[in-house]
């Protein structure tokens, strides 16, 4: 019997804390840059979510029964329900993190419920907003050992004068639907897509969307028909000081992007690992106008990434243990944890009575660095044995020494 819906997971405490200290440690970076928390219900009215996802997201939508709510897809829109409304200084900048959901087929580094790590400034027109969460996104690889990641940028008015200037308006959701895919399905296969909806038009799109080798030339390829979108692509990368690469094919699927899109890679193999862009129009759906841009983290491929890469697993947070040589003295263990604890030292008690060659079994199972032994001898010298488990080295010192020592 399977006891796991398919594409949703379970975390054993190992991969959980992994998870945890990677959502402290993005957060920390999000506050470092002024941005403020916001909280909004998984479930939200399923007109909520359909009004500007698009077609390749409607159909992954998770609808409850009585079909009138459903699982949040992102969090985004919920921003935008609640943001139309707020009556906050601008910009302002919020950060979120938490599961979505999304109906589609799970594969390495895909799942159907999924964390994301947004940010979001509202109420800025100009593109110094779009530098400000690409220097987020680059910080956020920095902090998790991608020193240099590829950041790859267009703008959807680009996609949108092209359509216009090659006159497959009637199709352009279907073609910028097709491209998106190109993550999943390969850039042949798009191609081949492409040009069997289009025909002629097809390759000259693809044409002009593959065309330039560096990021001025492929900027020229479009500069008559899309001047505006080329203009805030030149806008955001003088802004940077870091590299950028244009893509011509870039699109993100979400039906709500109005203008820059963007997307960070750390390797090819998992693909995406932050995307976002710019949704002028989001928040309009729902109440008071306002300027609207955003980056998400996914927690999933960056969590796969920095598995691979770290060799060891931590099996606790406990970084000592207080061993009682005898059950009578376990009072006595209980007050010197809690002295610990008070020091913001995370520390472990022995709750089932064992004798002292049980207690470091547990201790070495779970590979707690430090144990620190309480006995008759040690209360009546005010000095406790303090034991590196690694090494075995055993010191005798004070408990403020060993707090000192913990916290250094």
């Amino acid at each position: 019997m399977k006891l796991t819906p398919k594409g949703m997971r379970d975390f054993p405490p190992e991969e959980a804390m992994i998870r945890e200290e990677a959502r402290d440690r993005i957060i920390a970076i999000y506050r470092r840059y002024g941005f403020v928390p916001m909280e909004t219900p998984a479930l939200e009215y399923l007109e909520t979510l359909r009004a500007k996802a698009g077609e390749a997201i409607d159909q992954q939508i998770f609808v409850l029964s009585d079909e009138r709510l459903a699982l949040r897809f992102d969090l985004t829109v919920p921003l935008a329900r609640v943001a139309s409304s707020l009556d906050v200084p601008k910009p302002f900048k919020r950060y979120a993190i938490g599961p979505v959901w999304r109906k589609e087929e799970p594969q390495k580094g895909r799942f159907r419920e999924f964390w994301q790590a947004d940010v979001d400034i509202i109420g800025c027109p100009g593109m110094r907003a779009e530098a400000e969460l690409l220097s987020v996104a680059r910080e956020v690889c920095a902090e998790f050992g991608f020193s240099k990641p590829k950041i790859l940028l267009n703008n959807r008015k680009i996609l949108d004068a092209l359509a216009k200037k090659m006159d497959f308006e009637d199709k352009k959701d279907e073609t910028l639907r097709l491209l998106d895919k190109v993550d999943k399905v390969g850039r042949d296969v798009v191609e081949s897509e492409v040009v069997k909806l289009l025909g002629q038009r097809g390759e000259e799109l693809l044409d002009v969307v593959s065309a330039g080798k560096d990021n001025e030339e492929k900027l020229k390829t479009v500069e008559k028909t899309a001047k505006e979108g080329v203009e805030e692509l030149r806008e955001i990368i003088s802004l940077c000081d870091f590299d950028i690469g244009i893509d011509l094919s870039l699109v993100r699927g979400l039906g709500y992007y109005t203008g820059p899109v963007y997307e960070v890679k750390l390797s090819d193999e998992i693909g995406t690992v932050m995307a976002g862009g710019r949704y002028d129009g989001l928040l309009g759906v729902y109440g008071r106008q306002d300027y609207a841009t955003g980056i998400s983290v996914g927690i999933e491929r960056l969590i796969t990434l920095i598995l691979e890469k770290r060799k060891g697993r931590k099996k606790t947070c406990s970084r000592i243990f207080v061993a009682c040589a005898t059950p009578e003295l376990y009072k006595n263990a209980v007050q010197l944890a809690a002295y610990f604890r008070k020091n913001g030292i995370e520390t472990e008690t022995d709750l089932n009575g064992r004798n002292l060659r049980k207690q470091f079994e547990y201790v070495n199972s779970l590979s707690i660095p430090y144990a620190v032994i309480i006995g008759k001898r040690e209360l009546e010298s005010g000095k406790f044995t303090l034991r590196d488990m690694a090494s075995g080295k055993e010191e005798s010192l004070r408990e403020e020494e060993i707090a000192a020592r913990l916290k250094a």
